[in-house]
């Protein structure tokens, strides 16, 4: 798969909604395995609007495709949905989509046949060549970026590790550690509550880790991740006073007292 193919699958997956030139760029720039820094410095962007993008980009993703979405598994997580719901893509005749009862943009799309215009070459050799799903294609392993990965080198582009705890779905121990912890002190949360929000951008999807409701106030709780400024700001334009971030480390040894501080910070507000 080339990254024009990649971006038209987002795209369709968005539901036709185009990046920005920004989130394209670094979409664009991460399919190649490169860095924050060295997107950087190869355009007309600081490094901390390169940074900010990709996060607003990964975030977009992750709800898209229902599934953490990062720098490392881009290429094997589109993979994965080619072959989880079976895509097949020809130039200016028919997308054709089995989703098995699987749906996008919350609608039931079982057994529907989607047919789309499209304008790009997705095949260089072959320009009515249909990209068709290999279903015994393996995932490569892929070099996990320094920023994001640190010291953890190689690792397998095996399924994202799914989380189940009462009913829902995390990404990570150090979620069901902030869940376990919340209920513990009995008070009202939504975990990764999904929001629809206007940014400068236009109309995007949004999704806080932890929606928190506690002494008639209502609060962020984020695990881990890169902090949006942006996005933080216009929730809080909505009437969420507190957003707060905390590293996984504290949060998956430390839950209780992460929540507690949480709470009595809401509560002073």
């Amino acid at each position: 798969m080339t990254v024009d193919e990649a971006l038209e699958l987002v795209e369709i997956v968005l539901d036709y909604q185009h990046l920005n030139k920004v989130q394209e760029l670094v979409f664009r720039q991460s399919w190649e395995g490169r860095s924050y820094k060295e997107i950087a410095r190869s355009s007309e962007y600081e490094y901390d609007s390169i940074r900010v993008a990709g996060a607003e980009l990964w975030k977009l993703l992750s709800i898209a495709f229902d599934e953490k979405v990062k720098k490392g598994n881009l290429q094997s997580v589109l993979k994965r949905y080619l072959r989880r719901n079976k895509v097949n893509v020809q130039k200016n005749i028919t997308i054709e989509v089995n989703l098995s009862g699987a749906n996008i943009s919350g609608a039931n799309l079982s057994g529907t046949r989607l047919v789309a215009n499209i304008e790009t070459d997705f095949c260089q050799a072959d320009k009515q060549k249909v990209v068709m799903l290999d279903d015994k294609a393996e995932l490569e392993e892929e070099s996990i970026d320094g920023e994001e990965g640190h010291n953890q080198g190689i690792k397998s582009n095996s399924e994202e590790q799914i989380y189940h705890w009462n009913g829902f779905h995390f990404r990570s121990d150090a979620q069901i550690k902030i869940a376990e912890a919340l209920d513990r002190a009995g008070v009202l949360f939504f975990p990764n509550s999904k929001a629809r929000i206007t940014t400068t951008e236009g109309r995007e999807n949004q999704e806080p880790d932890f929606l928190i409701f506690h002494n008639g106030k209502w609060g962020i709780l984020e695990v881990d991740g890169e902090v949006d400024e942006e996005r933080d700001r216009i929730l809080q334009s909505h009437g969420i006073p507190i957003i707060q971030h905390y590293d996984s480390t504290s949060c998956r040894e430390q839950p209780d007292l992460v929540v507690q501080e949480f709470l009595d910070m809401l509560s002073q507000v």
